[in-house]
């Protein structure tokens, strides 16, 4: 076992810890983005106080435009260097060198162009908006090796604290701006603050340090390999965005920021945990390359767990939605909370499709995922189209629809070179999908009959325990799908105290 800088230049190989690793760092990359979005709740109650709906559609609408330059400036590079099965120093140095010129250079262009943003929507405001928020990228350049590095050891505990005490800095620092009158500028704040953060904690963490770039033909190699990630990520996060865009172009920044608040609270509880899981799962499944058989059996049994718990999460939230931000963010974000009942049943689908990079990745078969970008960015277009004639509402609808279609054949396509296809992905998941669409039909139509009358407080933990009663009753006792819960038992005993299990073995 090497030590120091060396340990993270190490050779990839199967071991008999892979499994043991990749369980216990989904698990603190999920506690990470669960730790976020508390941090995350707590800004929003205080923000929604402070701040109106147009001070989120402001901010809202240069962040969707800009919100490819962070996979721009990544190029790839954190993935390439996480599952490369052998890679050097001076390796990454040239990753590095090249993820900072891209993100300066990301920078000056955006700055360059806030004017022609503040044209483009007729908002004047927005010009210094993006002047501000374009030093984000000049930051989040001179981070990203350093926790690709840590990813490549399965260091995701520590990544996952440098990530939540980053957002706590930003946080306070953007709240303390809105205190002090300075209004939507304090959503500026925050990420600048939070990606600086991340960048010292990443130095600190990670004892590497670049050195002269060294341009070999492996470089090129990765390079490529990062075209074609960064090609999917681009065109992924545009097509996400091509809803926020298209009503901010048809529709008042108000409608904007009540759907950006809606996306904001589905991501920071949902699909920002499916992000994390796409940076475990790649890098586990990456060390299994060599092994199909395996890499099968590993991939089926981590999203058949990641379903079972991220399915009825998702419809919980559904089923609460309304309850949830008018309790948190006031009564005038009502018209939130309904958006946010819709939005959040994507999350029994992204689920599914949020596992096909896992696959693409830990194959090295990052063309097609960028193949599938293209695929799913038009779908995604057309179905924005379609939405935006009936408004904030019909853009949610649209994006639920989009990813119920598209979940199935994006598997089939990027485990069709591992032999990976619908039928184990419907082994695996199905009994967990039907469950949860049951639970969401049923924790709905309860809402509406039987608890209407009673409050928010006290309606939401009721539905609560009525989703997750229902949830188990039909997936573990209909379909029998107790997997899951073993491997969450056993994680559960990994991680007591000494003291706490021999006390347990006693009473038992």
């Amino acid at each position: 076992m090497a030590n120091g800088v060396e340990l993270y230049f190490e050779d990839h190989r199967p071991s008999p810890e892979l499994g043991r690793l990749a369980v216990r760092g989904g698990v603190a990359s999920v506690a990470s983005q669960y730790g976020n979005g508390v941090l995350q709740v707590i800004a929003a109650i205080v923000f929604a106080r402070l701040l109106t709906p147009e001070d989120f559609g402001l901010v809202a609408i240069v962040t969707v435009l800009t919100s490819f330059a962070p996979f721009l400036i990544d190029f790839g590079l954190g993935d390439a260097t996480a599952q490369r099965t052998k890679i050097t120093h001076g390796e990454v140095s040239s990753l590095f060198w090249l993820a900072t010129a891209i993100g300066l250079a990301i920078t000056i262009a955006i700055a360059a162009c806030s004017p022609l943003i503040a044209r483009m929507y007729q908002e004047p405001r927005l010009q210094s908006i993006a002047l501000c928020y374009s030093i984000t990228f000049v930051l989040a350049g001179i981070s990203g090796q350093h926790i690709a590095l840590l990813r490549r050891t399965m260091q995701f505990a520590l990544v996952a604290k440098i990530q939540v005490l980053s957002t706590l800095v930003g946080l306070v620092l953007a709240i303390i701006t809105a205190v002090c009158g300075y209004g939507y500028y304090a959503l500026v704040v925050r990420p600048i603050v939070s990606v600086g953060c991340v960048a010292i904690g990443a130095w600190s963490m990670c004892p590497w340090r670049p050195g002269l770039p060294v341009f070999s033909r492996e470089v090129w190699s990765m390079v490529r390999f990062g075209m074609h990630v960064v090609s999917f990520s681009v065109t992924y996060s545009l097509a996400r965005a091509a809803d926020r865009i298209g009503l901010g172009l048809f529709y008042r920044p108000t409608d904007v920021g009540y759907y950006q608040n809606a996306v904001t609270i589905y991501d920071n509880s949902i699909f920002s945990a499916l992000i994390m899981l796409h940076n475990v799962g790649s890098a586990a499944l990456s060390k299994l390359r060599s092994c199909p058989a395996e890499l099968q059996q590993r991939y089926e049994a981590a999203l058949s767990a990641v379903a079972f718990f991220m399915m009825p999460a998702a419809v919980i939230l559904s089923v609460t939605a309304q309850d949830l931000t008018i309790i948190l963010l006031g009564e005038r974000w009502r018209a939130c909370g309904f958006l946010l009942s819709i939005l959040s049943l994507r999350g029994i689908f992204d689920v599914i499709d949020g596992s096909q990079g896992w696959l693409h990745l830990s194959l090295g078969r990052a063309d097609r995922w960028k193949n599938w970008g293209i695929i799913f960015a038009g779908i995604q277009v057309v179905a924005v189209l379609v939405g935006l004639s009936y408004g904030a509402e019909g853009v949610a609808v649209a994006a639920v629809v989009t990813s119920l279609l598209i979940c199935l054949p994006a598997i089939s396509y990027a485990g069709r070179p591992a032999g990976i296809g619908a039928g184990l992905v419907v082994r695996a998941v199905g009994p967990q999908v039907l469950s949860a669409i049951a639970t969401a039909a049923a924790g709905h139509v309860l809402q509406a009959v039987a608890f209407g009358h009673l409050s928010g407080f006290i309606r939401m933990p009721l539905s609560v325990a009525f989703c997750i009663a229902i949830y188990l009753l039909i997936a573990v006792g209909v379909f029998r799908v107790t997997a899951p819960i073993e491997l969450a038992g056993r994680l559960v005993r990994d991680h007591l105290p000494a003291t706490a299990l021999r006390w347990v073995n006693f009473r038992s």
